[in-house]
């Protein structure tokens, strides 16, 4: 007989879900080591560390973590821990530094996390002080297209199988640039919800012409963008994937229009077309005919908690999350084009976002729906497009047949189980890559 899973929140005959995995602590405890202790976790972007001896403090997991770039060029995610007492050894958000300093007793590490000083070595120590062996805790660093990835595991696979086919959708935004792109921010705030419900909201385009009709509206009047209802969703030709452990929607339309969302108005629409039209020969140089000319990335997630580009879920407790909102431009596109798409990412998304207060109100009754002690013993009901999804001919993937469907949210939580009830790396599944990579892009960029 086999071992009876710890975790089994998902039916997949039925989509129905327990509510408790978004408020029980003891799970939250189990997420933190078996999700957050394991997966390739996004942490920032090349470009926030551009030179010698830069580094930026963020996160992995609820763990401080200081990203730097070595004398000699090389990237390193430091657990923000002296390794004597515990007291953390960097106080801001980013800078440029040799060494960090430990403000209790005086331990000095260098920037690749080697321990330096010790102030007393001979005279407190006697010179028995193993100094090599206590160095700054260094998790592995991996990087697709600028975006830093790290991992405590060292049984976990390469970034690369990490990633897998999901690259083939990813790179039609992360990488159609030779040039490569820049990070502003984040802009930071934090919301009393649990940082799944955040992750599940990426494939669900079912709720847009309900909670976001007021933005919707104020966007078809102001920015000429066209009206959606309801029969505009169930009717579009977008499609919704899951692609090794990662959610995708994306758009698939051979019309020449510019690859943006957030900035294009009917003010900047030409300078968006001329950028796009510019741009497209390297493109396809790039990615090919069929995902430079007619595949667009639409609203996603890299597990465990990377949602719509580089912004991040960062746990903060069952029942809250510390949103981390970047902005990535091209690095070479014109700085009007920049400015457009600033200002229009944070219209959209960030802590003053139209569409991103809708969406917070959604995802704070979610998650108080899961502390109701009566509520949470009924599940939620995630049964949309039950056996309409499989492999396609053209795209990577499990796609659904319609783009409204929960099938990306029934197989989140399934990934969500795999790496839950797992022991190791060994026991968690792994989708070879198997789709055509056309063009000269890379991982490195």
């Amino acid at each position: 007989m086999g071992i009876t899973p710890k975790y089994a929140v998902i039916e997949p005959a039925t989509g129905k879900l327990d509510r408790r995995i978004f408020s029980e602590p003891a799970v939250y405890d189990d997420e933190m080591e078996k999700i957050f202790g394991r997966a390739w976790l996004m942490i920032g972007h090349e470009s926030l560390v551009p030179a010698i001896d830069d580094f930026f403090h963020t996160y992995m997991g609820e763990d401080p973590v200081i990203l730097t770039r070595d004398g000699h060029g090389r990237l390193h995610a430091l657990l923000n821990m002296c390794r004597h007492r515990g007291n953390r050894v960097v106080r801001c958000d980013d800078g440029n530094a040799k060494r960090f300093m430990c403000t209790y007793h005086g331990w000095t590490y260098r920037n690749d996390g080697a321990l330096d000083h010790v102030p007393g070595e001979a005279q407190a120590y006697y010179d028995a002080l193993d100094r090599p062996s206590l160095g700054l805790i260094e998790a592995r660093v991996e990087t697709y297209a600028g975006i830093v990835f790290a991992t405590w595991a060292k049984d976990a696979p390469s970034l690369e199988a990490y990633l897998g086919d999901a690259r083939w959708y990813l790179d039609t935004v992360f990488n159609r640039r030779g040039g490569g792109m820049q990070a502003l921010g984040p802009m930071k705030w934090l919301e009393p919800v649990n940082w799944k419900t955040l992750v599940d909201n990426c494939s669900d385009n079912y709720h847009v012409p309900t909670s976001h009709l007021s933005s919707a509206r104020v966007q078809t009047r102001w920015l000429g963008r066209p009206p959606l209802s309801h029969e505009d969703q169930f009717a579009s030709p977008n499609q919704h994937a899951f692609v090794n452990g990662h959610s995708i929607t994306f758009r698939d339309a051979d019309d020449n229009a510019p690859r943006y969302v957030h900035g294009v108005s009917k003010e900047t629409f030409r300078l968006f077309q001329e950028y796009h039209d510019a741009t497209m020969p390297e493109v396809e140089r790039r990615l090919g005919t069929l995902r430079a000319r007619r595949v667009q990335l639409g609203n996603h997630s890299i597990f465990p908690n990377g949602i719509l580009g580089l912004r991040l879920a960062l746990p903060r407790g069952p029942l809250k999350t510390e949103f981390w909102h970047f902005v990535l431009l091209d690095r070479d596109a014109p700085e009007e084009i920049k400015r457009a798409i600033r200002i229009g990412s944070q219209a959209n998304n960030g802590a003053a976002g139209m569409f991103e207060q809708d969406d917070v109100d959604n995802w704070r009754q979610v998650t108080l729906a899961s502390t109701s002690r009566f509520g949470r013993r009924h599940p939620q009901n995630l049964s949309m497009g039950l056996g309409h999804a499989g492999p396609h001919p053209d795209y990577p993937g499990l796609v659904s047949e319609r783009y409204i469907s929960e099938n990306n949210q029934r197989l989140f939580y399934r990934r969500w189980e795999e790496f839950m009830n797992a022991e190791s790396w060994a026991q968690i599944p792994l989708d070879p890559i198997k789709s055509t990579f056309e063009g000269t892009a890379t991982m490195r960029g």
